[in-house]
């Protein structure tokens, strides 16, 4: 029963999403456009409703673009969208650094991410899906390289 349990928490309750197209503390210029691209997925084969994504530390939140395949627009409950791979999503928008960019999955259920980490803390940090969020410094000069 206690097998049976933790398979019901692993498949069937935790959404996830994360970015992947910025590093976990990233600097831009202010006022300047980024593009937000990451990934989202859902246990016990429901489809991701939508992704929200928030450039001011979680005061105002834009639903971000959701595909599968480019150019193939993604509905969750279709037959033509596979609900156990990937959703992936993408953002262009314009940020105002210093500031954390977030991101959080909800599902066809209305099930969603916890916002904070402390409310599902364990010992081994396992089963973690709270909200991702990428701290953006402003970039006063530019970083060049002479490689």
């Amino acid at each position: 029963m206690v097998y049976l349990t933790f398979f019901f928490l692993l498949v069937v309750l935790m959404n996830q999403c994360a970015i992947c197209s910025l590093e976990d503390v990233s600097s831009a210029e202010w006022g300047k456009k980024v593009i937000i691209r990451g990934y989202a997925l859902s246990g016990g084969g429901r489809g991701i409703e939508r992704v929200d994504a928030s450039v001011d530390g979680g005061k105002t939140w834009v639903e971000a673009r959701r595909y599968q395949k480019e150019g193939v627009p993604y509905v969750a409950d279709s037959e033509d969208c596979d609900k156990w791979a990937w959703v992936f999503f993408e953002l262009e928008t314009e940020i105002r650094p210093p500031t954390d960019i977030i991101v959080k999955a909800v599902d066809s259920a209305a099930n969603a991410q916890p916002e904070k980490v402390e409310t599902i803390w364990n010992l081994r940090g396992v089963l973690n899906n709270s909200w991702h969020v990428v701290h953006v410094n402003n970039a006063t000069k530019r970083i060049t390289s002479n490689l």
